[in-house]
Parts: structure tokens; sequence; C-alpha cells
């Protein structure tokens, strides 16, 4: 099995939303996402797929992201994951435009 690498719909200062195209109801999902000069390891972080986007929250403003989407058979609690190619997607830099809702101070 190949797994298609996800793709970028939205983002702001602190979420990434991600998109897994052509995803296989057979299948298990799951975003891995780290920074860069982090290690693919148990401390990346993993945010399960039960649809085809998927938001990615309280990250840093101003950040790179490395993401890839895991997959596997359902119900096969032994089975390897299967990784896609890596994409990197940057959050927003932080806005400070005053709103009615919202205003800034710089210092």
């Amino acid at each position: 099995m190949q797994v298609s690498p996800p793709r970028c719909v939205s983002r702001t200062e602190v979420t990434i939303v991600m998109e897994i195209p052509n995803m296989d109801p057979g299948f298990e999902y799951q975003f891995q996402y780290k920074q860069p000069h982090e290690e693919w390891d148990a401390s990346s972080m993993v945010v399960p797929a039960t649809s085809p986007k998927t938001m990615l929250d309280e990250l840093n403003p101003s950040c790179s992201y490395h993401i890839r989407v895991m997959a596997k058979a359902k119900g096969d609690a032994g089975g390897l994951w299967v990784y896609s190619d890596v994409v990197a997607v940057d959050t927003e830099v932080p806005g400070c435009t005053p709103t009615p809702t919202c205003s800034c101070t710089i210092l």
C-alpha cells in the first residue's frame, strides 16, 4: 500500500487543517507531526484522522511543521503503519491588525 501525502487546506497562527486525499475506508489513518529539528519518534504528535480533513491545533505561530500520514488496515492491531511522504507547512505569522474583538500593543 502507498499512502498519499497530506495536503494543506488552511492555516492560521496556531492551527493547520490538513486533508488526506483518497482515504480508503478499509484503513485507519493518523497524522503525525513535529518541528524540523525533532526526530520522528514516540514524542512526535499523533492525531487520529476520522475524516479526510483534520485540524492540528495548539501549534506555535511562525513555525514550520513536518507532517505525514500513517495508515494501516482496520482491525489489524499488530499491523505495521505505512507512512506517506513528509510535507512541510508553516503556521502564519502573528498579525497585529486591531479588530473589534482583538487588540494589539507593540512594545
